[in-house]
């Protein structure tokens, strides 16, 4: 059952006019997403929303604010999904080509999943540019702490500037190839991890190489 149906059930255990406000709440931001999803933050209207939720416009922006508002909670609960799901494929891996293989793959599938809320957060002259900061954020903290602990276990640790940095440019490649990949949709997510990681790989494994020969050197 699908998350928007499994609230709708729990509002309907409830009289008309009694339902808490958080079971309301997690309904529309439910039926949000299933919307934008299905029309894109521009063919989404509130008035479509508010007859799925069986609510007037009104109560809608008095529970969640405005549909800009609205789009946000949902992409900052994406968010938070992406985070977890980087993590916990990356959790068992014991290698930088396992944990870059691992975090493209669940970013790639996010963005599959949940295409028109990534075109809407990236298009040019996108007004979610703070929401999209907020989001690249939380990735570059997920991957620099993928980066200094798979560093740390390989004997490597790397100075948090560097990780940071190496972390905005593994994000920003792996974007970029994102923003190619919606005029080509035919090519699986799997397909296009795997491509960024031949593409980022060699540059990560060298740095991951050539500071273990610092460490190495500096201990002898």
């Amino acid at each position: 059952m699908a998350v928007a149906d499994e609230v709708s059930a729990e509002v309907a255990d409830y009289a008309h006019g009694r339902v808490p406000r958080a079971v309301r709440e997690r309904q529309i931001l439910a039926l949000a997403e299933e919307l934008f999803a299905e029309e894109g933050f521009a063919g989404a209207s509130m008035d479509q929303l508010a007859r799925r939720a069986g609510v007037s416009k009104p109560v809608i922006y008095a529970l969640m604010g405005s549909k800009e508002q609205l789009f946000s909670r949902c992409v900052e609960q994406h968010s938070e999904q992406l985070a977890a799901q980087i993590a916990a494929a990356a959790a068992s891996a014991r290698s930088p080509e396992a944990q870059l293989r691992a975090a493209a793959l669940a970013f790639f599938r996010f963005v599959s999943a949940h295409r028109r809320e990534w075109e809407a957060l990236t298009w040019e002259s996108s007004p979610f540019a703070a929401t999209a900061a907020a989001m690249r954020r939380r990735q570059t903290e997920v991957v620099s702490m993928l980066l200094a602990h798979a560093a740390g276990r390989l004997g490597a640790p790397l100075d948090p500037i560097r990780v940071e940095a190496i972390a905005h440019t593994l994000n920003g490649g792996i974007e970029a190839l994102a923003r190619w990949w919606r005029d080509h949709q035919e090519i699986s997510p799997e397909v296009i991890a795997e491509w960024a990681v031949e593409l980022l790989l060699p540059g990560l494994q060298r740095i991951v190489d050539s500071n273990r020969i610092e460490e190495d050197s500096s201990h002898a």
